[in-house]
């Protein structure tokens, strides 16, 4: 398998890929392979979490609605902007991109959340807010520390993450590979799935350094215009993870009880706060300028920080699809 957990994508060749793997002529062999191998990883966590955030009932099938808990509901979720659902379910990756030497890696089921939320500002405020990791205080408690590992393409790169100790949950880091691009409506897609790169090996084990890893298994967010009120904007969001350490599943349930009913509404409600306020001012630069001649890219900052990874694109960069 190598130092990288990657991902087996079908070549139904649903997702445009032009652009995916310009400059391959200068790479080398492993280099060409391990490139496509994380494009094709993009296409299927894409295609897997387009039906499940858009295809499915958002009830039913194992999804259960999340009410906001009672005392901070007027605080984060007063006026319903935002909905969640949870499902337990295993790991959502191929078996081959799982991680050798976990015990319980076939054996547990894991929270999944998805969420719909409305934010009162426009996509490109939106979008420029999240695009900045100086917001990120502002939005996102749950990182304390984060870096880019890798840069794949210029769409695509490895992060690492770091979260603080969460009720008995201890500190927990992340590797993940992320990736972004527009659709031809204008939406922003950003999708993530855990892997392994030897700059960042981890702690597997409970209480034997800083940080036990985690993995960010599977997720995605789709940043789109609101059809109704071009002044407002929609993200829909999945996440499916495993807090790793070995947690028992009781465990496992008791932290995500403890956790479900604020964390996602809070999220939602500071990002509509801090993008509601947000100005700033851009300028062009050299890099802004290379994405604007690579054929295929936009120029449209991406990105967020999210549980389990930070990727940011301030200047662009990500695919757009074909007409």
């Amino acid at each position: 398998r190598g130092q990288r957990g990657l991902g087996r994508l079908p070549s139904d060749g649903e997702l445009d890929m032009e652009g995916f793997v310009e400059g391959e002529a200068e790479q080398s062999p492993g280099k060409r392979s391990r490139k496509r191998d994380f494009d094709r990883i993009s296409k299927e966590v894409e295609k897997w979490a387009s039906n499940i955030l858009f295809e499915e009932e958002r009830t039913g099938n194992g999804w259960k609605e999340i009410s906001c808990n009672n005392m901070m509901r007027k605080k984060f979720n007063r006026d319903g902007r935002t909905q969640v659902y949870l499902k337990w379910m295993s790991d959502s990756r191929d078996e081959q991109d799982r991680e050798s030497g976990i015990s319980d890696k076939n054996s547990l089921d894991y929270p999944c959340i998805k969420c719909y939320a409305t934010i009162d500002a426009p996509m490109e405020t939106v979008c420029s807010f999240l695009s900045n990791e100086e917001t990120i205080p502002i939005y996102n408690e749950l990182v304390v520390d984060h870096d880019d590992i890798e840069e794949i393409t210029p769409h695509s790169k490895i992060t690492w993450t770091k979260m603080p100790k969460v009720l008995f949950v201890k500190s927990r880091d992340f590797v993940t590979f992320c990736s972004h691009r527009w659709w031809r409506d204008g939406t922003q897609v950003i999708v993530n799935q855990a892997c392994e790169h030897d700059d960042r090996p981890g702690v597997m084990v409970e209480g034997q350094g800083d940080a036990t890893r985690g993995f960010a298994l599977r997720g995605a967010n789709f940043i789109s215009k609101d059809p109704n009120d071009p002044d407002k904007t929609i993200i829909s969001i999945l996440a499916h993870a495993n807090p790793g350490g070995g947690l028992p599943q009781w465990a496992m349930n008791t932290a995500v009880n403890g956790v479900v009913q604020i964390e996602p509404f809070k999220l939602f409600h500071k990002i509509n706060e801090g993008a509601c306020n947000y100005q700033h001012q851009s300028s062009a630069s050299s890099q802004t300028a290379h994405v604007n001649s690579l054929p295929g890219r936009s120029a449209k900052p991406a990105g967020i920080a999210q549980l389990g990874y930070t990727c940011f694109w301030p200047n662009g960069g990500g695919l757009k699809e074909s007409n």
